[in-house]
């Protein structure tokens, strides 16, 4: 008897060791991933700075756009209330709520991404970093200009090594890689691999 509990045991072991993320698993981390990404840099762009739950932003001297993101234990599902905490009255104006609360240009896209995907608390917790690049030249304020004239930004290219666990997942997921955000003439985003590789297997495109 002994030795059956000790063989199941054994087995138990091996199988939690050589378990794979299933592709559900994969999709909800990469959702979290470029939706952290997303509302990290649409929190930013307030003033003064959203402070989301678990993330840090570094700074190099003399730059106001992030080198890095910081995921410490940052739980997704409780970004929400920190962006909807700058929503004004649903009858103000685009102008009148950047006046009011200088809410950031970008929040009404980080609240789609973060609503669409119905995110709760403990859905997704993030550990790790995604670098931002976000081209030559560019600083906050031609990014807010962008985000203020057309409602979009330029292409901003981030690597990311990331891995995810919580309650939406059945194994965690580390993700590596690089990505685009990018956004259309008419200011919609899209998420664009360019390669991600998944808990080190080949890559996710």
């Amino acid at each position: 008897m002994k030795r059956m509990v000790v063989v199941m045991i054994i087995l138990s072991l091996c199988l939690g060791a050589f378990a794979k993320p299933t592709a559900n698993d994969v999709t909800v981390a990469l959702a979290a991933i470029t939706d952290s990404t997303i509302a990290s840099i649409a929190g930013f762009l307030n003033n003064p700075p959203l402070e989301l739950p678990g993330l840090t932003l570094m700074f190099r001297e003399n730059q106001n756009l992030p080198y890095v993101l910081i995921f410490s234990d940052s739980d997704l599902g409780s970004y929400l209330p920190v962006f909807e905490k700058r929503r004004g009255p649903a009858d103000e104006s685009f102008f009148a709520s950047l006046i009011r609360s200088a809410k950031g240009p970008l929040n009404d896209i980080a609240l789609q991404y973060l609503t669409v995907h119905d995110w709760e608390e403990g859905h997704a917790i993030l550990n790790g970093a995604a670098t931002p690049s976000f081209g030559e030249g560019v600083t906050i304020a031609s990014l807010m200009g962008s985000a203020l004239m057309s409602g979009g930004i330029r292409p901003i290219r981030v690597a990311v090594s990331v891995r995810v666990t919580g309650r939406r997942i059945s194994e965690p997921v580390s993700v590596k890689g690089v990505f685009l955000i990018q956004s259309d003439a008419q200011g919609s985003f899209e998420i664009k691999p360019i390669e991600l590789t998944i808990n080190g297997e080949a890559p996710y495109v």
